[in-house]
Formats: structure tokens, sequence, C-alpha cells
């Protein structure tokens, strides 16, 4: 039990930090965004995620779907 309690602990402050993260990226320019391969939007969508989704993957892999996307264009 108590290993199940610090685990769910450390996420917790894990998705803190990471969520810190990407709200001191949104302030930014969009190049510096854009060079770090991810886009204002998705931030954007993966800050407004309930807190048991995990905001930086879900920013990462939105930007991979519309970076591949572009490519196709």
């Amino acid at each position: 039990m108590l290993t199940l309690l610090t685990t769910a602990a450390r996420r917790w402050m894990e998705e803190r930090r990471h969520r810190s993260q990407l709200r001191a990226l949104l302030q930014k320019d969009d190049r510096l965004i854009e060079d770090a391969g991810l886009r204002r939007a998705d931030i954007e969508e993966a800050l407004n995620l309930p807190r048991w989704d995990r905001a930086r993957d879900h920013a990462y892999r939105a930007s991979a779907r519309s970076l591949t996307l572009d490519g196709l264009r």
C-alpha cells in the first residue's frame, strides 16, 4: 500500500512539473516552440486535459501526428 501511495505521489509531482514546463513554454516565441517540435495549440490542448491525463505525452503525440500530416500535404 505504501508503494502504491509513493508511486502516485511521484507521478502527481512529475505531472505538476511537466504542466509547469508546458506553461512556461507557452510564454516563448512560436519559433522556439516549433523548434522544440511542438505547436502552441498542442500545448494548450494538453494543459486543458484532466489532471489524471499526462499532459506532456499528449502534447508530443499531437505534435507528431500533425507534423506527419503536414509532410503528406
